[in-house]
């Protein structure tokens, strides 16, 4: 499976740290991927751009957010200005706060632009 832009990931980026987040660009002369960090080891990487080799990544079908992985996902709707995402976000942590996502998975939009849920 070949990793795309707008993909979740997790791996090693060039600078060692641990890193989850989504595919911005690639340079694929250099094999070399963009990608925006949402969650790291290094707490400070968080909201960053990071630098990792492709095969250093591995492509996440599925991930389950907590609280804290939808507030940090509300933050990049604010960035973008994106307000339909941002009241999707919004109602995902009050569902969240309210212990409602228990049973939730959520999976990227195959646009990769939003998250959906689907209940099992």
């Amino acid at each position: 499976m070949s990793i795309a832009v707008s993909d979740w990931v997790q791996g090693q980026t060039i600078s060692g740290e641990f890193v989850f987040g989504y595919v911005e660009h690639i340079d694929v002369e250099q094999n070399v991927a963009k990608v925006h960090v949402v969650k790291s080891d290094n707490e400070d990487s968080a909201g960053r751009m990071a630098l990792a080799k492709v095969h250093h990544l591995r492509q996440q079908a599925e991930w389950a957010p907590d609280e804290e992985d939808i507030r940090s996902l509300i933050d990049l709707a604010l960035e973008a200005q994106d307000q339909a995402w941002f009241m999707e976000l919004s109602g995902q942590l009050k569902d969240t706060a309210q212990g409602d996502s228990k049973n939730r998975k959520w999976l990227w939009n195959n646009n990769g632009s939003r998250l959906s849920h689907i209940f099992e």
